[in-house]
């Protein structure tokens, strides 16, 4: 009589370890689409401000002095949210302050008046593109200011 009290108790117990563990198999899947707004929530855009950034950079026989303010626009909200810690807005700086000082190795019009549209939104849209070889969840940026002044180096 013991032998089968103690059956009918391990078929109890290995029963409920089965459902407790084999839920997840055994529930209906629900369309993975179920909320129309769900995917518009991934796709949004998220401003980063990441500041005013102020650079200085030796060319030939010049000195490039810059000084901007940027903010970039990161798609999706899990991207975001993994950027938006310390040390992800200090990575996406980084990735910024070397973007610009390739640009200005490459571009000798850097130093000209940036007051023109057109000139402003080029310049964001060569930063992005460098941006976004490291981050591909940034998708565009806004120059908030642009300043550049060089002086000659003796």
């Amino acid at each position: 009589p013991l032998m089968k009290y103690l059956i009918l108790i391990m078929c109890v117990i290995g029963a409920g370890a089965l459902g407790y563990f084999g839920e997840g198999y055994l529930r209906p899947v629900r369309a993975a689409k179920s909320d129309p707004n769900a995917s518009d929530k991934q796709d949004l855009l998220f401003n980063m401000p990441l500041g005013k950034f102020t650079m200085q950079i030796t060319q030939n026989r010049k000195v490039l002095h810059l000084v901007f303010d940027l903010d970039v626009y990161i798609m999706g909200a899990s991207a975001f949210q993994s950027l938006n810690g310390a040390v992800g807005r200090a990575r996406l700086r980084d990735a910024t302050v070397t973007a610009i000082s390739e640009l200005a190795e490459t571009d000798p019009n850097l130093a000209q008046p940036h007051e023109a549209e057109a000139r402003q939104a080029e310049l964001t849209s060569q930063i992005v593109r460098k941006l976004y070889v490291t981050f591909p969840s940034v998708r565009t940026a806004r120059l908030n200011s642009f300043h550049a002044n060089v002086t000659a180096r003796e």
